[in-house]
């Protein structure tokens, strides 16, 4: 039995745990489902933020709201909850009217919305883990259009995105994120701190995009590049690029490093000069 706005008059009486409760949702599994109820970790996540006054504000997988209700408590001019389970998604249209207005919810595949639609200027998520990934390279095509984003991953993907060259995580997706944006690490959560437990280690991460850049905005090509240079790691990158110009070995000659050079061996910052090389 569902109990909807009859059970809670005002904002001040909710919380992701009497809502959970009230609306007796189970987590799904193939939403990759996993609830943080701790105010104060909820809390430390939405004011990594920083500012919020007036600011548009985007969530996705709200579930019990958790973040959703911390980030209502500050002054933003609105929130979007973007939520693909119909059962969160008629909770949250049940209690927006308790919000002045502030909150919408958007019912749909995060992967398939246009944020465009809604321009929010930050992200604030606990991304459900199934597809935080695929979520986030959509997002960095457009990046300098957001503020800020602070979202919540996989530890191992996580450590991914912040990860320097020469190193085992670094890879295609750190190049991306950190050619769009400064990516900082924020906190780290065990599994204990969800319900229900996943099997690995959560960290929250902080992205603050950098602006519009006009002579390089290849998205697909630059990631076609990488996706090429890192599909067998342990070969020579050299090689494996000259598809792309047959002057690749002189090229990274002249950036300095030697022809048997790796993919993990080369920096951000020299991908993103070779790349604008191969455009110009």
């Amino acid at each position: 039995m569902e109990i909807g706005l009859t059970s809670f008059k005002t904002a001040e009486e909710l919380s992701a745990k009497k809502i959970f409760s009230a609306f007796q949702n189970q987590t799904e599994k193939r939403f990759g489902q996993n609830f943080l109820f701790d105010e104060k970790i909820n809390r430390k996540i939405v004011s990594a933020a920083g500012d919020l006054t007036n600011r548009v504000v985007m969530e996705v997988g709200p579930g019990p709201g958790g973040i959703t209700l911390e980030i209502l408590k500050h002054p933003i001019k609105k929130l979007y909850v973007v939520e693909f389970d119909p059962r969160w998604a008629k909770a949250w249209r049940e209690l927006s009217n308790l919000f002045d207005r502030k909150l919408e919810v958007v019912e749909c595949d995060a992967l398939q919305f246009d944020e465009q639609q809604i321009s929010p200027q930050v992200i604030i998520s606990n991304l459900p883990y199934n597809i935080s990934s695929p979520l986030l390279f959509k997002w960095l095509r457009s990046f300098d259009k957001f503020e800020k984003l602070v979202l919540m991953f996989q530890k191992e993907v996580a450590e991914r995105l912040f990860a320097p060259p020469n190193t085992k995580s670094y890879g295609k997706l750190s190049i991306m994120a950190q050619w769009k944006s400064s990516v900082e690490k924020v906190f780290d959560l065990e599994p204990g701190s969800f319900f229900p437990p996943p099997k690995v280690s959560s960290t929250v991460v902080k992205f603050i995009p950098y602006p519009y850049e006009e002579d390089f905005q290849n998205f697909d090509k630059f990631s076609q590049l990488l996706n090429t240079a890192f599909l067998h790691r342990r070969k020579i990158v050299t090689s494996s690029l000259k598809k792309f110009n047959k002057n690749i070995p002189m090229i990274l000659a002249d950036f300095n490093y030697p022809q048997t050079v790796r993919a993990e061996e080369i920096s951000v910052s020299d991908y993103i000069r070779l790349m604008k090389l191969l455009n110009a």
